[in-house]
């Protein structure tokens, strides 16, 4: 029986020391979990109006990119006309060539029938004088 008393009192002691040490802790995570709830509070409402902004960005993004899809065809359509733009300038620019080097051409020719015809003349003018 003594030896159960024992058992009983060394039982007792350790439930004790164990509490005394348990109390404080189980105390400190109290203090620890009302402190996350309320960081996590604070979190949550700071957060709420940055969500609200990302929602609008995505659907605002949404939209442009709707138009933007929308607006492809003329787009393209539009790059096709500049390039048949494009093209009938480059034959234009052929033909304004062309046609200066007739121009250019011609002029010589004139200035050389201009020049051998007052030759003529004052030749003919000379014989006759």
């Amino acid at each position: 029986m003594l030896l159960l008393g024992i058992a009983s009192a060394v039982t007792a002691v350790t439930l004790v020391v164990l509490t005394s040490f348990l109390i404080p802790t189980l105390m400190e995570m109290k203090k620890a979990a009302a402190a996350l709830r309320s960081v996590a509070e604070k979190t949550e409402a700071q957060l709420e109006p940055l969500l609200m902004e990302a929602r609008s960005a995505v659907a605002e993004v949404r939209i442009v990119t709707a138009s933007v899809a929308a607006n492809a065809d003329g787009v393209s359509l539009l790059m096709e006309e500049l390039g048949e733009t494009g093209e009938h300038i480059r034959a234009i620019n052929r033909v304004v060539g062309v046609v200066s080097t007739l121009v250019a051409g011609s002029s010589a020719w004139m200035t050389g029938a201009r020049v051998a015809g007052r030759f003529i003349a004052d030749k003919l003018i000379r014989k006759r004088g």
